[in-house]
């Protein structure tokens, strides 16, 4: 009876072990497959009244260069607008047609999220 306790506890932690192992292996690699609307709404959301560009490049965790692309395409499209401070520095906000974005691209993922894709 002792030994099939035993294995029954062993059975059981490998079980949870398996779990918690498959549910770090999903977290990564959600986090991995980010799209680019993804990484573009990450710019949204974190772009306020005092956003620089190294604050947005560590939020989203980007590269300088993968910032640049994708800052170029939201200043050219009108989502995110850039201005300078009195003291030279790079301000990034979301503009109103950001924020209409971003909602919309909340409402779509939660439906896609309870659709599981």
């Amino acid at each position: 009876m002792r030994n099939f306790i035993s294995y029954i506890h062993l059975w059981t932690v490998a079980k949870l072990a398996g779990l918690v192992l498959l549910l770090k292996a999903e977290t990564r690699s959600r986090f991995l497959q980010r799209s680019r609307i993804d990484i573009m709404a990450c710019i949204l959301e974190h772009s306020n009244e005092s956003s620089r560009k190294t604050r947005l490049i560590y939020k989203c965790n980007l590269s300088l260069s993968q910032f640049n692309l994708y800052r170029d395409c939201l200043v050219e499209t009108g989502l995110l607008k850039v201005s300078n401070r009195e003291d030279g520095v790079e301000i990034h906000k979301t503009t109103k047609k950001g924020k209409e974005f971003l909602s919309d691209y909340g409402r779509i993922k939660s439906i896609l999220d309870k659709m599981r894709l």
